[in-house]
């Protein structure tokens, strides 16, 4: 006997949208009562973010159902253009085409990145060389380009609101390497950087697990791949957009009503080390549970 098939609707909804999109998919194969909830625009909307509406005009594609939306979000990169897309007016005027959104397909959650132009980036000597996107795979369209330098400083602020409550997210470098890092190559060296990821604000969102002062915690990583005689230390990974990223520290959202996340990440000046990189933002995605 199929006992979920005497349920209501609804309440075969509701225990659904207390899962996650990937067991939601799985689950529809069970029944075809179990189908026909798990494919409803009720289950999916739990899903979704809450001002979806807003972005549903900057999709190239239509969809017909909520999940068809959903999918679509987890599909595509959406650039946050206005200050009104997540329902926010006092959102600054750096946001404008500067930082991107999309959705992780497996949990729901918001991934959010910021473009190398919505970052405070600065070099002890030769300024920023701001470039047209030199590699088409690229979300935005201009990247920093550091130019053989000993020293940089690069930071970023995100408001938690922007982001999924009660997770837990990781912080990407977004980045390449020059051709031509001076006399000695680092591609698949160390190339060492000190990281920090600061959440400022109320951890609990009000309920008096608050944390004001933020707590920073340091993390050595590199900016090189790791090479046959290297077996020790963090070092940066390929994309698959051909990029690399290199993982710069952690921090939990809260309640997602208040707070502030700081990224910094410090070249460490050596004599015989330079960088020549090209950055094309900061990742945020919610931590996957291996």
């Amino acid at each position: 006997m199929d006992f979920f098939s005497i349920l209501p609707e609804g309440l075969l909804s509701e225990i659904l949208s207390r899962t996650s999109p990937r067991d939601v998919c799985r689950s529809s194969v069970i029944t075809r009562g179990f189908k026909l909830v798990a494919d409803s625009n009720d289950t999916w909307d739990r899903f979704l973010p809450s001002d979806h509406e807003k972005i549903i005009s900057k999709l190239p594609v239509a969809f017909s159902t909520k999940k068809q939306l959903y999918f679509r979000l987890a599909n595509s990169f959406i650039l946050l253009d206005d200050g009104e897309l997540f329902g926010s007016s006092d959102l600054n005027e750096g946001f404008k085409s500067r930082t991107g959104f999309t959705l992780d397909k497996a949990s729901g959650k918001i991934c959010l990145t910021l473009g190398a132009r919505e970052l405070t980036i600065e070099c002890r000597s030769d300024p920023v060389n701001w470039t047209g996107t030199y590699l088409p795979q690229s979300r935005f369209k201009e990247v920093a380009n550091l130019q053989v330098v000993p020293w940089f400083d690069i930071k970023g602020k995100v408001e938690a609101r922007l982001l999924s409550p009660k997770t837990t997210y990781v912080v990407f470098l977004v980045f390449n390497l020059g051709l031509d890092l001076g006399p000695r190559n680092y591609r698949y060296g160390l190339l060492p950087a000190k990281a920090s990821v600061r959440f400022y604000g109320e951890r609990g969102g009000g309920d008096g697990d608050g944390d004001e002062d933020g707590d920073e915690i340091p993390n050595i990583v590199s900016l090189g791949i790791r090479s046959f005689r290297s077996d020790h230390g963090q070092f940066a990974q390929r994309r698959m957009d051909y990029w690399m990223e290199t993982e710069l520290g952690e921090f939990f959202s809260g309640q997602g009503d208040t707070g502030e996340v700081e990224v910094r990440l410090m070249g460490i000046e050596r004599d015989c080390w330079t960088y020549d990189l090209f950055v094309a933002g900061i990742e945020l995605r919610p931590k996957v549970d291996s």
